[in-house]
């Protein structure tokens, strides 16, 4: 084999045991978390530590700090935004190094800091997606619970601690989560907003508005909250079939992307060299581009078509 096609092999073997790596740091539960904060019982943190502490919340501080620890948060993850944007710093340079072995030196720095963003951005948002999905699956019993909880003469900060004691996670971690940020002095507002940039999600707002509203203005709690349990189970039904009837339209649009991504590699596989070379001129870069460009139009589309709003 040629230099290029062992260049191929490491790049797929490389590709994807760094995919799974990054999986399995997102995917962390809260086991670990547990576990990590018992070790660190009694003992101070390593000075290495300390600064990535720091790191973090100055980063925190910042627009896309607080976003990315929003999402990472949605995700379940015990990873820390400046420990994710070292990560994609790091892949950025290990994707670059075997890339420039296919490619030209200039684009493959180009793309590999596009895949490395592209990647880790989409595994969060498939496993927030994921988290939100199972949170979903929850909010009618949570709705029961609220509602059992206002009928019992609960205020509704009392009703959520007593659902986060009763309710497997997501949904307990979750709520456990706004009882604790309204321990510290948060509104019950301003707790549920945060609620809401984790898990976003049309039925995640309305019950969050229903408790709000019946928070601030009253009425029959008991009710409100018993109804709209009842319209979340009828929302949750219609979700999961919608998701069964678009499933194989979904498979369509990877096997869309898949396909572009496969010629390329096929096209060096079958004449070695010749991507270094087309991608050495201006005239093959625009080429790539245009070529990556109507690929990525037609997974988009694809996906806009099996996103239906409910």
């Amino acid at each position: 084999m040629t230099s290029a096609s062992w260049a191929l092999v490491l790049l797929v073997v490389s590709g994807t045991i760094g995919v799974l790596g990054l999986l399995q740091l997102i995917a962390g539960t809260s086991r670990k978390a547990e576990l990590e904060e018992r070790g660190r019982a009694g003992v101070r943190d390593s000075t290495g530590r300390n600064l990535i502490l720091r790191l973090d919340a100055r980063f925190r501080r910042t627009g896309p700090g607080r976003k990315l620890g929003a999402s990472l948060a949605g995700a379940g993850a015990t990873l820390t935004p400046i420990e994710l944007v070292g990560l994609v710093v790091l892949s950025s340079f290990v994707g670059w190094l075997i890339l420039s072995l296919i490619v030209a030196r200039g684009l493959a720095l180009v793309g590999a800091v596009a895949a490395s963003v592209l990647i880790a951005r989409a595994l969060i948002e498939r496993r927030r997606g994921q988290r939100s999905e199972a949170f979903i699956e929850q909010l009618p019993e949570i709705g029961r619970m609220l509602a059992n909880g206002a009928s019992a003469g609960l205020s509704i900060p009392q009703a959520l601690a007593m659902a986060s004691r009763e309710l497997a996670d997501p949904g307990g971690a979750e709520l456990r989560r706004v009882v604790e940020e309204l321990k510290l002095g948060q509104s019950l507002d301003a707790a549920l907003g945060h609620l809401q940039d984790r898990l976003p999600s049309r039925e995640v707002a309305v019950l969050m508005t229903t408790i709000v509203i019946q928070q601030r203005a009253g009425g029959d709690t008991v009710r409100a909250l018993g109804e709209l349990a009842q319209t979340l189970e009828a929302r949750k039904d219609l979700r999961r079939e919608i998701t069964t009837l678009l499933s194989g339209v979904i498979f369509t649009s990877y096997v869309v992307a898949g396909i572009g991504a496969g010629t390329i590699l096929l096209l060096n596989f079958m004449q070695p060299g010749v991507t270094r070379e087309m991608t050495g001129s201006a005239l093959g870069i625009v080429g790539v581009l245009v070529a990556a460009g109507l690929w990525t139009v037609a997974f988009v589309l694809i996906r806009k078509t099996t996103k239906v709003e409910v």
